[in-house]
């Protein structure tokens, strides 16, 4: 495991209101970021997440106003993982559901689940909770500092891919559900 998973995590923080504009700073904020981390590739995804988990929040907070918390977005780099947190002050777990075809609402926790290697939440004391997505970012070197020698052994590619219960990112499969 490389030593830097630990010793160096990059974290970034956007403190957010609660009205409508929230959601459009909290994306605007992690395409940023994950640009300044030179992680592009993972911007759409975490775009989406997070534009989910702030609009949640902004609608639970509104639910829990007497608390006096604000929403806050934190961004969470190591190798080989981005985190994105949304806090809100709101205790309530989020819940996966499976909406009816005729249910307007009820899938962005759907799309989180397909957009992230891993999602969940967490309590925080006294300020209510944070919901959590983790995406897998490659490994390694890249490019002219890739080292150089003999090709690794590999084992023979599959004839056809294996059907996985979840999706890939990169999976045209999925991307084609989104169009």
């Amino acid at each position: 495991m490389p030593s830097d998973w630990w010793d160096s995590p990059a974290v970034a923080a956007c403190p957010l209101g609660l009205s409508a504009q929230s959601g459009r700073a909290a994306r605007r904020f992690t395409r940023s970021t994950l640009r300044e981390w030179s992680l592009t590739a993972l911007a759409d995804d975490a775009e989406a997440i997070v534009g989910e988990f702030v609009a949640n929040a902004v609608s639970h907070a509104a639910r829990a106003a007497g608390s006096g918390q604000p929403i806050g977005l934190r961004l969470l780099r190591r190798t080989g993982e981005v985190m994105c947190a949304v806090l809100d002050p709101c205790d309530k777990a989020p819940v996966l559901r499976i909406p009816d075809r005729t249910d307007e609402a009820g899938r962005g926790l759907q799309m989180v689940d397909a957009l992230s290697d891993v999602w969940g939440w967490s309590p925080v004391t006294g300020r209510g909770k944070a919901v959590w997505a983790i995406l897998f970012c490659a490994l390694g070197p890249t490019g002219p500092t890739a080292p150089t020698g003999p090709e690794p052994l590999r084992a023979p590619a599959p004839t056809a891919p294996e059907p996985s219960p979840k999706p890939s990112r990169c999976d045209p499969r999925f991307r084609r559900h989104l169009s």
